[in-house]
């Protein structure tokens, strides 16, 4: 499977994802429940491509997040309703990027049942990395707001991005996306977005 301009089947996004931390239902539950048939599917044929920042970041487009590192993997939610890195077939890979003062919020390109996206936001794990789930957006959040810092281009020229939050970048782990302190270390994973459309989303902020 190839993950740059290629078609995409939208798919019915989850519903009610929540995180843990706002002691709300599991978002097991509501992912579990969409079709699989509604994936967002990406093939051979070209189709989609990289816009420039000044569309892509405004909130007015939906887009598949793909690490630059790779080339079969596609950022998405997976049943437990954890952004996690996918090959092949995603129900839950789209996004709306939607600005909140100088920082992001990352929301899915589809509303829920409740008639409202939801919005990626961190889970606190312990003393393990932090990692990012769905939940009901809330721009007074601080696991909620996300900076994206534009780090050069990769082999096409398209643009590349790092993606943080509360100084904790969005990192490619053993079990999946994690969200780390880099500390010393060097940064080893960016992104880039592959324009998808124009975002339908009623309400983008």
């Amino acid at each position: 499977m190839k993950t740059r301009r290629s078609p995409i089947l939208f798919g019915v996004l989850a519903a009610g994802l929540l995180l843990t931390q706002q002691a709300c239902s599991p978002a097991s539950d509501s992912l579990a429940s969409a079709s699989s048939s509604d994936s967002v599917k990406l093939s051979n044929s070209v189709s989609g491509h990289h816009s420039g920042r000044s569309e892509i970041l405004t909130g007015k487009r939906q887009i598949v997040i793909k690490p630059s590192q790779t080339t079969e993997s596609i950022v998405a939610y997976d049943v437990k309703g954890r952004l996690t890195l996918i090959d092949g077939e995603a129900e839950h890979g789209l996004f709306v990027l939607v600005p909140a003062g100088d920082k992001f919020l990352i929301k899915t390109a589809k509303s829920s049942t409740g008639g409202e996206p939801d919005c990626a936001g961190t889970r606190n794990n312990g003393s393990a990395p932090l990692t990012v789930v769905a939940t009901v957006c809330d721009a007074s959040r601080r696991g909620q707001l996300f900076t994206i810092t534009e780090q050069g281009a990769d082999d096409e020229g398209d643009p590349t991005y790092a993606i943080s939050v509360n100084d904790a970048f969005l990192q490619m782990g053993e079990s999946g996306l994690i969200a780390e302190e880099l500390g010393d270390a060097p940064l080893e994973t960016t992104f880039s977005f592959v324009d998808n459309g124009e975002a339908t989303l009623p309400i983008l902020d």
